[in-house]
């Protein structure tokens, strides 16, 4: 998308660097005219009484307010100061406006997304929610517009750059993101895709080696040692009749979810509680660590909310990380309680296959019956070009995706929780704000329906917990792993796991809550969630070290945070040091991959080696077996072929290690030892024959890419990096990466970090990726991503004694 964006900037991108090249002061005057007015005061018209926004030194915004009306105008004042491109970028991919931004290269995203109907489905949720969380939203809304209204001559640097204008904020502009977010988070239909298409290449009983099920071994997040569930409500039955939906083009589908980093190596999340007979303060310490795309701002704004008199009117006192766009705290804490999540991954969204009527292709078959289609016309407006029509097809289980989803010839239709029912997550993220106890941040939950996460909790009585909320469906028939029948009314969804019955623990025996998107429990628990789980080892690595120390301190939860050890590499290593060669360039870097410690340090040749290794050995044993588009698709999930590798190792006379392409039958050493040498050719060509100079960093780094900041010049004032960064998509750090055109850029990253001691609100540790603005040239635009890339972290002060002392700015907005 970054390469179509670049296409309708070129002239006014030379011109602002003109500006700043020729005129040095006009140019700086041009690009920072819109920042921030962070001292002082302003008159925002709406407000019942005056408003205090006390900057710190990191540039977070504690806001002070008399009523929740206020408060929250001041919040979507703040966020707008900082962040308001992002938020009109974010609002256009929501509604599937980007082509009104950018022309017509962005039709295809815009009509995905028009296909799925996201905008219809939060227009929907916003005619449902509750009166309270309107007056909120429209609150925020006030916020944002007074700052749009005031600064229509000095907006950000973007929006001169494309000659646009932002329209005035709105609480369904809100619900978009919120549904953006939802699909980032939420759904596996691509996996349905890659398991027909296997399947239909390959056969079924190859599924179970390329896309293994969970270990029975776990680790789970609720073990049966912690938890006893009742027997199974439905046990899912595995369809495997053979489903041919044409030749799927992946390569449109990668393309696609790269715009939502959906697919990207290891994305995924950490988080773990431990109650106080683990701590050396007696009192519980929580971490959280959620890995997104990466992306230039940061996807998140740290931000701290305060009534100044707490009351049921104004019930709030809650820091932590925000959305900007969205009022609230999404992860934080209040004076009693905190919270983190990671995502839980469930299985809410199903293909269906289509019986079209041949007389009539706006009806399709169900349980003997021809049913109409519900028919949607969309309008894209394209910027300098005719508006593009779209008719969009629904039938009870979806809009039909297949004029999408490029070289699939079944009418498929896809089901998702997020547009197949209301959804109450605004009013979920206000109540959790404000809750107090367990029992209230349960009840606050039981709103939090899309996306399923995995909610970690501890409070200053020292209780811990974990509940994981969410529209879950069950099914009369099937497990949602692959496509089903439409027309049968075999594989409804009946319904969705109670409340009361999904996945909660309090006070575990344990001690200790990890989570990692492992599984959340094991196959006794009676409903099922999906079949497609992450792998188990940052799980696995993260209760290594909870469990290594009687006693834990702060100090030690931000160690986990760094950890860089990976447990696939090790074992790969662990089959490679055998191998004998007699050339001297693979001899000389078998020394380093023999010495290496196991951790993807960014300063480890043996870390470069292995991890090269492992790739040249998926692409030896997979690509040769699949079609070219199909691979494609599998490779991009590293998810899968790592646990598929890792599989293999341990059965050497499996057939996947023989070669199909050669008459001999290969052995599984002599594989590794191909996929060795290539990446010891590899290499060396990219390096030279010196491998102390094959250092992980030096292949493995992160930009920040601005989606401007494709366009040169452009990308020397917008973009942050490349800088080496340590970790792969498998360790607790995360650094996803997906190979491309043979480059290690990374894609995924800690999106934030986060660590709370419940002795001490005043000393929160937090970090995010870049800085609070999003605005070029600003002191506080990435002055946090060297810190962030070496794990270190700054202070959040939280009671008005704490931020006065740390205060740099203070700005006062008055009615």
């Amino acid at each position: 998308m970054k390469k179509k964006i670049l296409r309708v900037l070129g002239i006014l991108g030379g011109i602002i660097i003109l500006l700043v090249v020729l005129g040095a002061c006009g140019g700086y005057w041009f690009i920072t005219k819109s920042q921030a007015q962070a001292s002082g005061a302003l008159q925002l018209s709406g407000l019942d009484h005056a408003v205090t926004i006390v900057r710190d030194a990191n540039g977070a915004p504690h806001v002070y307010a008399d009523t929740a009306h206020d408060l929250f105008m001041g919040q979507g004042y703040a966020h707008a100061q900082d962040r308001l491109w992002q938020m009109e970028f974010n609002r256009h991919v929501g509604h599937a406006q980007l082509a009104e931004l950018f022309g017509e290269d962005l039709v295809d995203e815009d009509t995905f997304l028009r296909t799925l109907g996201v905008a219809r489905a939060a227009q929907r949720d916003l005619e449902n929610i509750s009166p309270q969380t309107l007056a909120y939203l429209e609150a925020y809304a006030q916020g944002v517009n007074g700052y749009i209204a005031a600064h229509q001559d000095n907006l950000p640097l973007e929006f001169t750059l494309i000659s646009h204008k932002p329209a005035e904020w709105s609480p369904l502009d809100t619900l978009v993101w919120a549904k953006v977010m939802a699909y980032d988070l939420g759904g596996n239909y691509d996996q349905e895709l890659l398991r027909a298409a296997l399947q239909k290449e390959l056969g079924a009983d190859a599924l179970k080696l390329l896309m293994p099920p969970y270990p029975a071994s776990g680790p789970f997040i609720i073990p049966e040692e912690v938890k006893k569930f009742p027997p199974a409500v439905i046990a899912p039955s595995r369809m495997t009749n053979q489903i041919d939906l044409g030749a799927p083009k992946f390569s449109k589908l990668i393309a696609l979810n790269q715009m939502f980093g959906v697919l990207d190596e290891g994305t995924g999340s950490n988080n773990w509680v431990v109650d106080g007979t683990k701590t050396t303060t007696g009192k519980p310490l929580l971490a959280n660590d959620p890995h997104l795309g990466i992306q230039m701002p940061s996807v998140w704004y740290m931000n701290a909310l305060h009534c100044n008199a707490i009351s049921d009117a104004c019930p709030f006192s809650v820091a932590g990380f925000t959305f900007p766009g969205v009022p609230g705290v999404v992860l934080g804490h209040n004076d009693r309680i905190a919270w983190g999540v990671t995502n839980t991954g469930p299985d809410v969204q199903d293909l269906y296959i289509e019986k079209i009527n041949p007389a009539n292709p706006n009806q399709y078959e169900y349980m003997g019956k021809w049913e109409d289609m519900e028919l949607r016309d969309e309008v894209i407006h394209v910027k300098g070009a005719p508006d593009v029509k779209l008719q969009v097809k629904v039938t009870r289980h979806g809009p039909i995706m297949t004029d999408v989803f490029e070289g699939v010839t079944e009418p498929l239709a896809l089901q998702w929780t997020a547009t197949r029912e209301v959804s109450h997550l605004i009013d979920a993220v206000v109540q959790l704000n404000a809750a107090r106890d367990w029992d209230e941040f349960r009840a606050a939950l039981k709103s939090w329906d899309v996306p399923s996460q995995n909610f970690v909790y501890a409070d200053v009585d020292g209780n811990i917990g974990y509940q994981a909320p969410g529209n879950i469906p069950i099914r009369a028939q099937g497990d949602g792993a692959a496509p089903a029948p439409g027309w049968t009314g075999e594989y409804e969804w009946t319904g969705y796991i109670p409340y009361d019955a999904l996945p909660m623990v309090f006070n575990p025996s344990s001690h200790y809550i990890v989570t990692a998107n492992n599984q959340v429990a094991p196959d006794s628990y009676p409903y099922l969630l999906t079949t497609d789980w992450a792998a188990p080892y940052r799980a696995m690595r993260i209760e290594e070290l909870v469990r290594a120390k009687d006693k834990l301190t702060p100090d030690d939860f931000a160690t986990i945070q760094a950890d860089v050890y990976s447990i696939p590499l090790v074992k790969l290593q662990s089959f490679i040091k055998p191998l004998a060669f007699d050339e001297l360039l693979p001899r000389r870097a078998m020394d380093y991959a023999s010495a290496w410690d196991g951790r993807m340090a960014r300063d480890a040749q043996g870390a470069t080696i292995l991890e090269v290794t492992y790739n040249m050995l998926v692409q030896e044993i997979f690509s040769k077996r699949m079609s070219a588009e199909t691979y494609k698709m599998y490779q991009a999930d590293g998810n899968i072929t790592r646990q598929a590798i890792d599989l293999l190792l341990d059965q050497p006379q499996n057939e996947w290690w023989d070669d199909p392409t050669t008459p001999a039958r290969e052995t599984r050493d002599e594989r590794l030892k191909v996929a060795y040498q290539k990446g010891v050719d590899w290499l060396a060509k990219l390096y030279g024959d010196a491998p102390a100079e094959w250092k992980w960093g030096r292949l493995h780094t992160a930009t920040f890419e601005h989606p401007f900041g494709a366009i040169k010049p452009l990308d020397r004032l917008l973009n942050v990096g490349p800088l080496s960064t340590d970790g792969h998509g498998f360790t607790i750090t995360n650094a996803g990466y997906r190979i491309v055109d043979d480059a290690y850029k990374q894609r995924t990253v800690s999106s934030m970090r986060h660590i709370f001691d419940l002795t001490d609100w005043d000393a929160v540790r937090w970090i995010h990726t870049t800085g609070q603005s999003g605005q070029v040239w600003s002191p506080h635009y990435s002055d946090l991503t060297e810190k962030w890339r070496d794990a270190k972290y700054v202070i959040l002060p939280f009671t008005r004694a704490a931020v006065e002392r740390a205060q740099a700015s203070v700005l006062t907005l008055n009615p």
